[in-house]
């Protein structure tokens, strides 16, 4: 007895989906892994831009990679559709697991930039960004405002140490 045509079209679509992952993997260099592929990319957008060594474990907690300085690098990516943003993201030095922390953004699936944050600053950047959450001494609540008020002023916000990688073609 042959599974259900909806089953069949859902299975079609993962081995098209499957092809393309293990293309795309392969292209970063990471074959075989079974972690989200946005992660993988994100990692290695971070290592290209920052330098330095990715952790030896790719599934450990706190930082994923350590730059030429001996700063641990928490590296994470946040995607939403082109237009309004559905997610935010928080940006977390809690814990003193890592000393920057940098996020790559995807709009509409295309990777548009990394920014760069440093622990020590995080009070003076949401206070720039006229933040009101607590915690702004380990915490930045990123939302589409804050990502856009970065990306348009990206120089008054490299004095806080906010480093800012344009990705888009």
């Amino acid at each position: 007895m042959g599974l259900n045509p909806d089953v069949d079209q859902l299975r079609a679509a993962l081995h098209v989906y499957r092809a393309a992952r293990d293309e795309f993997l392969a292209a970063l260099d990471c074959s075989g892994s079974n972690r989200d592929p946005f992660s993988e990319f994100a990692e290695r957008v971070a290592l290209a831009a920052l330098g330095g060594t990715l952790a030896a474990s790719r599934t450990q907690k706190g930082w994923d990679l350590m730059d030429p300085e001996g700063r641990r690098v928490q590296v994470r990516y946040l995607a939403n559709p082109i237009g309004p943003w559905v997610n935010g993201h928080l940006i977390d030095f809690r814990g003193d697991t890592c000393d920057r922390y940098a996020l790559v953004i995807f709009e509409g699936l295309d990777a548009k930039s990394m920014l760069v944050f440093d622990q020590s600053q995080m009070a003076s950047i949401c206070a720039l960004l006229s933040k009101r959450h607590p915690n702004q001494e380990h915490t930045l609540q990123l939302g589409q405002a804050n990502y856009r008020a970065i990306m348009n002023d990206p120089q008054r916000f490299a004095g806080l140490g906010v480093h800012v990688l344009n990705l888009a073609p």
